[in-house]
């Protein structure tokens, strides 16, 4: 390997080139390119005499390696701690690289899993297949800030013929349809079949074969009769061609280059396509894609432009959790009470600048939140919290003219919005349900009396006008002494009132005991 780097260095390939080609740290190609052929075989008799942290637990791993092969070094460190209590503090990577050492060392390797049988595929005929993948990629902007870009490319699988988009939002559907017709025209025509991932933007279930598509795909594929194949979940190697060609964006077109904006991205990807990626001779058919587009082209179908402009939301869609949320990047974003809607709700997300805004799939604004840094924070408004139908404002401007004097009115409600921000709605409503069927008169001496003194909540409005209803009732029903008039003779009446009852002594009831 030492040999291999310094070729690799005399050859002029870079640090980064070097470790990507050997699969070594870059720190430690650094460290090999600096040592003399002397420096490096004292390294080595060093490295054999040197003795490992981990040595006196040798005995102990090797065993259980040998009883569990598919263990991992995780599995090991904890088997460690646990049998022995006097483990020193070490760093999981050299317990990694002890549990390698030990595979090495006495032939232990992990077992592999069935390997998967390759075999060649058949050349297709011109304008049959085209296969179609996405990407992303972290550039380097002009003020040294990192931007990621994420783009789309397809190619024809017989002239290998290339083309590719980029954008700054993460994939959408909208992105993809626009990006489908830029590379139809590129192409001037459209093959028979395409050959996709499950991605998200196109695809919103799979059941065993069963595809359900999305909305805006679907609507597509209706008119441009496309024919569909979709590759198995988690199986890229099953289209090699456009795996080949993300890789070839990724290592030829995008190192080095400085992010200006979308549009140049995009005019600088044109021209490497024509001068690089489809004017070389491709390394698997040994012919120029260019060259072979020029016979492919007479094999695809006609392409004109649809009579229609492409609609469709313009960010990704996101999933509706029970809790009317979303998680992006980590984090939580509530949504209004009722957004969802069941299993499959979907929302369209867009990032603008630092906040996230949220839409329905025809258009409306649901919710915008400030990005959060960091994972697991929930971000809530306040107002999604309950059903905010009836607006605060109107309910109160239909309060007022229930009340005779509407500059107490507008006092009186406009005090209660600002002692209770978030339960305004609630005091408005208590306050119309109080003074339903009211007279007028008292419901004016109710708010005269509370603006007097300053009484600003819908509970103390209730009291006032509860205890000046009490009086009015008192007052319209007098009490039974008031009224009361006995109809008795005066001379009758005073021979009651003189009236003495009989009494006995005490020696009647003694002697009514003692019998």
């Amino acid at each position: 390997m030492y040999n291999k780097v310094k070729e690799f260095a005399r050859e002029g390939l870079s640090i980064r080139q070097i470790s990507r080609k050997t699969g070594m740290d870059r720190v430690t190609v650094r460290k090999f390119l600096r040592m003399t052929d002397e420096e490096f075989s004292a390294f080595l008799a060093l490295q054999k005499r040197r003795l490992r942290k981990l040595q006196p637990y040798e005995q102990f791993v090797k065993d259980r390696v040998t009883d569990y092969p598919d263990c991992s070094a995780t599995q090991v460190e904890d088997w460690l701690k646990e049998h022995h209590p006097d483990f020193p503090e070490v760093t999981t990577r050299t317990i990694y690289s002890f549990v390698q050492w030990i595979r090495k060392t006495y032939d232990l390797p992990k077992p592999k899993g069935t390997p998967r049988a390759y075999h060649p595929v058949e050349q297709l005929p011109y304008g049959e297949q085209a296969q179609v993948d996405f990407g992303e990629y972290w550039m380097a902007s002009a003020d040294e800030h990192n931007v990621k870009v994420h783009f789309m490319i397809m190619l024809l699988s017989r002239s290998r013929r290339k083309f590719v988009s980029f954008s700054q939002q993460p994939i959408t559907t909208r992105f993809v349809l626009e990006a489908h017709e830029q590379a139809f025209a590129f192409f001037e025509g459209i093959p028979h079949t395409l050959v996709y991932d499950q991605d998200s933007t196109i695809v919103s279930d799979e059941n065993r074969g069963a595809i359900l598509y999305t909305e805006a795909f679907r609507k597509y594929l209706l008119h441009r009769s496309l024919k569909i194949h979709l590759c198995r979940k988690s199986d890229p190697e099953s289209k090699g061609k456009i795996e080949a060609g993300v890789k070839y964006v990724k290592y030829n077109f995008l190192p080095g280059r400085r992010f200006v904006n979308l549009e140049v991205l995009n005019q600088e990807a044109l021209l490497w396509l024509e001068r690089t990626a489809n004017a070389k001779e491709h390394a698997t058919t040994r012919l120029i894609p260019e060259a072979e587009w020029q016979v492919e082209k007479q094999h695809l179908r006609p392409f004109e432009p649809l009579p229609y402009p492409i609609s469709g939301p313009v960010g990704k869609e996101y999933h509706v959790r029970k809790d009317n949320t979303i998680s992006y990047r980590g984090n939580f974003y509530s949504l209004p009470v009722g957004t969802y809607a069941g299993p499959g709700t979907l929302v369209v997300l867009e990032v603008r600048q630092n906040t996230l805004c949220l839409y329905a799939h025809d258009g409306r604004l649901l919710a915008n939140h400030p990005i959060k840094s960091g994972k697991g924070t929930v971000v809530v408004n306040n107002h999604h919290r309950r059903d905010t139908s009836a607006k605060r404002r109107e309910l109160q401007d239909s309060l007022k003219p229930l009340f005779t004097n509407q500059e107490q009115a507008e006092l009186f409600l406009e005090s209660i919005h600002n002692r209770y921000p978030r339960y305004s709605r609630d005091q408005f409503l208590h306050v119309r349900n109080t003074i339903s069927g009211c007279r007028q008169k008292l419901i004016d001496e109710a708010l005269a009396y509370c603006v007097d003194h300053h009484l600003f909540s819908s509970g103390e409005f209730h009291d006032i006008l509860h205890h000046y209803r009490k009086r009015e009732e008192k007052q319209s029903h007098p009490t039974v002494s008031n009224t009361f008039r006995p109809k008795t003779r005066r001379s009758d009446l005073n021979r009651m009132l003189s009236f003495v009852p009989d009494s006995s002594t005490i020696t009647t009831y003694e002697t009514i005991f003692s019998c």
